[in-house]
């Protein structure tokens, strides 16, 4: 066992999200198998959605019912202007124990691992699990080959959803019933029941006689967050976890036992939110189709921090006391009360159901904060960690519908936090990003963990080795590569831009000697800005007697004494779904000549 105290960090092991996995169109749209021309909707969809209370085939995860509705369309010609007729007047499309169908009658294999879906019906016609009946008499309906295009909209539960037609045309949609976690919750868990929405169908007259297949995805999200150790001949007994004040710009004084996600945002000044039945409005757009999604704020609850599972343990009264509770020591652990807590929301595998950011939110960084106990395993000598703090980026914050999210914090031995008022602050480690785990698409969690290391950058300027030491100096180049962390080879590198491998360099406003120092996990929450030092390397250079290759170095001459941030585009910004940019940052502290 270490006899030299380490003091612990949180590095941040983000476990990043799986694709959406929604409802998507198994067919191409062909031909109908039949003569009629009937409307009718495909009853098979490919993909199966995880973290959900329903599983199987379409069907039943959709609770074997969803409300349509659809338009067809007349475009302007001459002075006739351009006109909608209603066609399914918020019709309920329900599953049936055969894929032949009143509306398809024509049908003769089955495509759906269950059934098919029919519309055809009386008002006392029953659906759903529930029984429940249409209340109006329903219809078999036909192509109209005289109108220029249909526009099919659809939702479950059927009750969740109010159709609102504006000229004619489906404009938008209410949603109703939308829940997801928040608070801390040591009662009865929440309903989370899955609210499924489609994207809409624009059919064109060269597509009539053909099926309207719909691509459900459930609007909702899954976040687990967990905490585990890593340090040599110690244990932790006990772990507490800061909210940022919901009022003032200022962490909360007063620590609590649930993991809490803390946003120190000011735009928006409340990033997260939940809800127990919350209210949406689907807006369509037929040009593309496409659609956006907000949320009615008074429906929601809206504020600074989001808090995980409980952690149990006994309090640690005395410097031998015997901690029935340990922090796992394993992200692998199956003890998941261990691992991300205790919370009558959270899933038997970690997961809360989350509402997702409304379409166009901007993203915001992260923040942990915690103290905790370490115990030696071999004396039960206890010491107190207080303030170790940890940040996610904005790029790995933008809960998507039907996305799963893992965050994993790792306390290791790296210096973070202090273990008295006389410690001086040593300040944040680099965050790194240690796994992504892609989770299968049928809720068995079982996935492919890749390792995805920060690069790690490296600075080089000519006689900077002295006696004590390594000292930057102004008025030298000082050059810079990135290194590929699993196979050691240099990244190529760009002068700024908005591609992976961009390098920007910026004087910070931190006075040399500042205390605390400014770090690389504060460039998480702030980035740098100022004037762009970074100049890419044209050619071949030679420093100490390592050769950099062109395109894949830098430099930058540092003109005044101080802390200087070197910033490295790791991902690109993706638009759907959205992500930001990542970056990894380096800071480097430049003495006088």
């Amino acid at each position: 066992m270490k006899k030299k105290l380490f003091l612990a960090a949180l590095a941040l092991t983000a476990l990043v999200s799986c694709t959406s996995d929604e409802f998507v169109g198994d067919l191409s749209q062909q031909n109908s198998s039949g003569t009629s021309g009937t409307i009718n909707f495909n009853p098979s969809s490919k993909a199966l959605t995880r973290a959900t209370s329903n599983t199987g085939p379409v069907a039943p995860m959709l609770d074997g019912q969803r409300k349509i509705f659809g338009v067809k369309k007349t475009n302007a010609s001459g002075s006739n202007p351009v006109a909608y007729a209603t066609v399914f007047d918020n019709y309920v499309l329900w599953s049936n124990t055969t894929n032949v169908t009143t509306s398809n009658p024509d049908a003769t294999t089955p495509t759906d691992a269950v059934n098919g879906w029919e519309y055809v019906g009386t008002s006392t016609q029953t659906y759903g699990a529930s029984a429940t009946t249409l209340g109006q008499d329903q219809y078999i309906k036909y192509w109209d080959w005289s109108t220029d295009e249909y526009h099919f909209v659809a939702g479950s539960p059927v009750a969740n959803f109010t159709y609102n037609i504006t000229s004619g045309d489906i404009a938008s949609a209410t949603v109703t019933g939308i829940a997801g976690h928040i608070n801390p919750n040591s009662g009865t868990a929440l309903t989370t029941n899955p609210v499924y929405i489609a994207a809409p169908v624009k059919k064109p007259s060269a597509q009539y006689n053909t099926d309207v297949v719909f691509s459900f995805t459930r609007q909702q999200a899954f976040v687990r967050v967990g905490v585990f150790e890593t340090i040599p001949g110690y244990k932790i007994t006990e772990i507490k976890f800061y909210p940022y004040d919901e009022e003032s710009d200022a962490w909360g004084t007063t620590p609590g036992d649930n993991i809490v996600l803390a946003s120190t945002a000011t735009s928006p000044a409340k990033y997260f939110q939940g809800a127990t039945s919350g209210t949406a409005t689907i807006t369509y757009d037929w040009t593309t189709p496409s659609s956006t999604f907000d949320y009615t704020a008074s429906t929601l609850t809206i504020q600074k921090n989001w808090y995980g599972g409980k952690y149990n343990y006994p309090a640690v009264t005395g410097s031998t006391a015997a901690a029935a509770w340990e922090m796992a020591t394993s992200s692998a652990v199956t003890d998941y009360d261990k691992l991300y807590g205790k919370d009558a929301d959270r899933g038997d595998k970690g997961y809360f159901t989350v509402i997702p950011m409304k379409s166009g939110g901007t993203a915001q960084p992260i923040l942990v904060k915690c103290d905790y106990v370490l115990k030696a395993l071999d004396t039960n000598e206890t010491i107190k960690v207080s303030g170790a703090t940890a940040a996610i980026p904005a790029a790995f914050t933008y809960w998507n519908p039907n996305t799963s999210y893992t965050y994993l914090f790792k306390i290791s031995d790296n210096t973070n936090g202090k273990t008295g008022s006389s410690q001086p602050n040593e300040g944040l480690y680099p965050i790194t990003f240690d796994a992504v785990v892609v989770a299968e698409t049928d809720g068995t969690e079982q996935g492919t963990i890749t390792t995805v290391s920060t690069p790690s950058i490296t600075t080089y300027q000519a006689g900077s080795v002295t006696e004590s030491g390594i000292e930057y100096k102004t008025g030298t180049s000082i050059y810079l590569t990135v290194q590929d962390n699993t196979s050691g080879a240099l990244k190529t590198l760009t002068d700024g831009g908005a591609a992976v491998g961009a390098v920007q360099v910026y004087k910070l406003s931190a006075a040399i000697n500042a205390d605390p120092a400014p770090t690389e996990a504060d460039l998480q929450i702030t980035a740098p800005t100022g004037t762009d030092l970074f100049t890419l390397g044209s050619a071949a250079a030679t420093v100490d007697n390592v050769t950099l290759p062109a395109s894949q170095h830098g430099s930058f001459t540092p003109s005044e004494a101080g802390y200087y941030a070197i910033q490295y585009l790791n991902t690109a910004a993706v638009t759907d779904p959205v992500k930001p940019a990542a970056y990894t940052y380096k800071i480097v502290k430049v003495v006088g000549s």
